[in-house]
């Protein structure tokens, strides 16, 4: 089994705490009919800097498949082999402690090495949730569903958008898991988008903003700057998720660090899209240009 004892006692970024929760009732919620198998690439692109010179570049491209997607009344359970994000989440006395751990609570398969997991809506809270409806992940909201959540990767992959009382969150004043305020708010929301070649009806939303923190360490103000972009299909399903992340010291007016990640589902997996024609953009690019031109002039004449 990948892990073993070293890894018992690994705390794992995104699962930010662990709480039994009993007696989750179903709530009616309607999920959609989606496919049974998905397949997603990641890539993340490190920048760091030393005295505003590129010290350090990194990128890294990762996959990750999730199968036997079934609906059961409020729940959406699959498997998955991310299990990295998973591994470890708990200290053991023994390897049969822990092994009997993982299989209680994810169903895990070492030939595969993948575990079941599961979305789950109670009222309007939104969960990731192990096979014993232990949480795994920061609660959400279905009323104001925050976009940002979708750092988290798995919490994210699908969302009840046909839900009565679901919406996204389109007015950001904080940032996130704090009270601190942020910046150069630019919010922005359409219903298609474009990946590659293709365009895809469903939801568009994008997300900026930045704020400042004072550096001890550097003696420096350092300012964050984050862009943020997600594309869901109609039914839910994450199409493409885009972060972008700067520091920059403002005193020295040099970046310290830059962090991109892409998360895209791979085309032979995403459903009814158009090709964009290139051709006719442009033609209608350049028939602007003359109309602007054209009025331009005679305002002169």
């Amino acid at each position: 089994m990948r892990g073993g004892i070293k890894t018992l006692s690994v705390g794992i970024t995104l699962v930010l705490f662990l709480v039994f929760s009993n007696g989750i009732q179903s709530q009616g919620t309607t999920w959609e009919n989606y496919s049974s198998i998905y397949e997603y690439t990641e890539v993340t692109h490190g920048i760091y800097y030393l005295d505003g010179e590129v010290d350090y570049e990194s990128t890294y491209t990762d996959t990750l498949q999730i199968w036997n997607v079934t609906i059961s009344n409020d729940k959406v359970f699959f498997r998955t082999n991310f299990t990295p994000y998973f591994m470890g989440l708990m200290e053991f006395e023994s390897q049969q402690e822990y092994e009997a751990y993982l299989d209680e609570h994810y169903w895990y398969d070492n030939v595969t090495d993948s575990m079941s997991l599961a979305y789950s809506i109670v009222g309007t809270d939104f969960y990731l949730v192990d096979m014993m409806d232990c949480t795994l992940t920061l609660n959400a909201t279905i009323v104001d569903y925050d976009i940002r959540m979708v750092s988290q990767k798995m919490f994210g992959l699908f969302i009840p958008v046909n839900h009565t009382s679901f919406n996204f969150k389109t007015v950001y004043t904080q940032r996130f898991l704090t009270e601190a305020s942020i910046d150069n708010v630019k919010f922005k929301q359409q219903d298609d988008f474009v990946i590659g070649k293709m365009k895809y009806d469903g939801y568009y939303l994008s997300l900026e903003y930045s704020y400042s923190v004072y550096s001890t360490i550097l003696q420096s103000e350092l300012r964050s700057d984050y862009k943020i972009k997600v594309m869901y299909s109609p039914l839910g399903e994450l199409y493409q998720y885009e972060l972008y992340s700067l520091i920059f010291n403002t005193d020295a007016k040099q970046n310290v660090q830059k962090f991109e990640i892409t998360f895209t589902l791979d085309p032979e997996y995403r459903l009814n899209g158009t090709e964009v024609s290139w051709v006719s953009s442009l033609l209608v690019l350049g028939s602007l240009l003359l109309a602007t031109y054209a009025y331009s002039k005679g305002r002169k004449d």
